[in-house]
């Protein structure tokens, strides 16, 4: 078990964190969705996989947190994966099957016996690829599955808790623990930024999959009285709760406005939470910044070729704050988006550090954005997005315009920042290898070489050192270099 769970993804787990502190849908909301989902939860001759498809920002997330928390009241749950963009071990394949598997042990009497088995006679079986590890740690189940003694014992189990269950309450429905839950599939990615097999949702739309999977359609459920229902509760606490409350009418918003921010929603939750958190931010007068983001009414041109224009415009007026340097927020941004460090050893989730940049040049750019990043400036975590429905934005030059910046860019610029830190750092030997293999890994991932010729230029001749004072000149025999070929 131990060793499952050195190779295992925590934070994608139901007790972890990451997903037991991550919102779950706003109590009285997506009631209809939610119940369709559990209804296929209970019955044991239903299809073997659910798919519950909608557009981002719909609040996919959110309703599988709910299932995964009514699944586990139930007894019902099994196992869990939750992918992210906010962690490193969690937005990729790579540990996927070995993180099910450790819950499959924990949960499921007479699995470790076989999976124990199975990584014992391969001991290379958790650098394979995703498929062989399924095939390698999942294959051996099929014995324990077919058994004539685990069929009995099985029987045994099911119909014991059925009859303890059906005592305590006679409504009860006679249920045993079945059910796996996968979510963000879409913010699944790997090394090579690449779309990997388990991605791609298409596959259960299509033979052979089709057959086992009923498909639920978020975009067919109506969301405009959970919108409402939402934004209620956000209003009424704003009220009581912002710094301006004393200010702010009793009657406001009006019906007038709660509709227009549903109409600009289109069944988006995203939408209306950015909104609510933007208006609660204590630097702006929430009323006056309503009748802002009210008030904005794109081209039907651009709403018929963009059903993200109300969103984008949001956006584009969170992130474009009064005397911001664009420029800089653009490079701190798509740093975000795009640096992974590899291990605690290296101090760079000081943005500052890593930049360049004067100390506290980071927390002084973010301080306005609270409502679209997870920032804390006293804590040396790394700042994450709310929503991927941002990172989609950035990565888009005709929707950020401005604040778009291509990953060769991007990435020939972390190179060189990682080089020059290595420099700083070049008498630390422990961190010496993680360095050349971050430099490479972001070198690696740039087409266009010249960038790199532009990025080096930027820097000036020294930098500034880990204590603050100026870096020496570098010695021939003992400074780093950075070769590409």
């Amino acid at each position: 078990m131990r060793t499952l769970l050195n190779h295992s993804a925590i934070n994608a787990m139901p007790d972890s964190p990451a997903v037991a502190y991550e919102p779950t849908c706003h109590p009285g909301t997506r009631n209809a969705v939610a119940g369709h989902i559990m209804d296929w939860a209970r019955d044991h001759k239903a299809h073997p996989i659910l798919w519950l498809s909608g557009p981002a920002g719909g609040g996919k997330s959110c309703i599988q947190r709910t299932i995964l928390q009514s699944c586990n009241a139930e007894g019902l749950l099994v196992a869990c994966f939750f992918f992210s963009i906010k962690q490193p071990e969690t937005n990729n394949q790579t540990r996927f099957v070995t993180t099910l598997a450790a819950q499959l042990v924990e949960n499921i009497p007479g699995v470790k016996r076989y999976i124990n088995r199975a990584i014992q006679s391969d001991g290379r079986v958790f650098t394979r690829p995703l498929e062989s590890q399924a095939e390698g740690i999942f294959k051996p189940l099929e014995e324990m599955y077919n058994s004539m003694l685990n069929r009995l014992t099985r029987h045994f189990w099911r119909t014991l808790a059925a009859l303890v269950a059906y005592q305590e309450d006679p409504d009860t429905p006679w249920t045993w623990a079945n059910v796996i839950v996968i979510d963000g599939l879409d913010e699944c990615v790997d090394q090579q930024e690449q779309p990997p097999r388990v991605r791609n949702p298409d596959r259960f739309s299509s033979a052979p999959l089709s057959d086992d999977t009923f498909i639920l359609r978020l975009e067919e459920y109506e969301a405009d009285d959970d919108l409402r229902l939402f934004l209620k509760a956000g209003f009424s606490r704003l009220k009581s709760d912002h710094p301006a409350s004393a200010s702010i009418p009793a009657d406001w918003p009006s019906t007038e406005d709660e509709n227009a921010l549903i109409a600009k929603a289109s069944r988006q939750f995203v939408y209306v939470s950015v909104v609510m958190k933007h208006l609660a931010k204590t630097r702006r007068n929430p009323t006056l910044e309503l009748q802002h983001i009210v008030g904005y009414q794109p081209s039907a041109s651009v709403v018929k070729n963009n059903p993200f224009a109300e969103l984008d415009a949001l956006y584009e007026r969170i992130l474009h704050p009064p005397d911001i340097d664009t420029s800089l927020l653009k490079s701190i941004l798509h740093s975000i988006i795009h640096n992974k460090p590899m291990g605690s050893r290296l101090p760079v989730d000081n943005l500052d550090m890593l930049l360049g940049l004067g100390p506290g040049t980071t927390a002084s750019t973010l301080v306005d954005l609270h409502s679209v990043l997870n920032f804390n400036s006293l804590t040396r975590r790394r700042p994450t997005f709310h929503h991927k429905s941002l990172v989609d934005f950035l990565m888009s030059h005709s929707r950020a315009r401005d604040l778009y910046q291509s990953n060769d860019q991007t990435h020939s610029q972390l190179t060189v920042a990682y080089f020059n830190l290595g420099r700083q750092l070049q008498d630390r030997s422990r961190v010496s290898w993680d360095l050349v293999m971050l430099t490479m890994s972001h070198a690696c991932s740039v087409d266009d070489w010249s960038l790199f010729e532009r990025e080096f230029r930027k820097k000036k001749p020294s930098q500034p050192s880990l204590t603050g004072s100026p870096d020496p000149s570098p010695n021939p025999q003992t400074s780093s270099r950075l070769l590409v070929g």
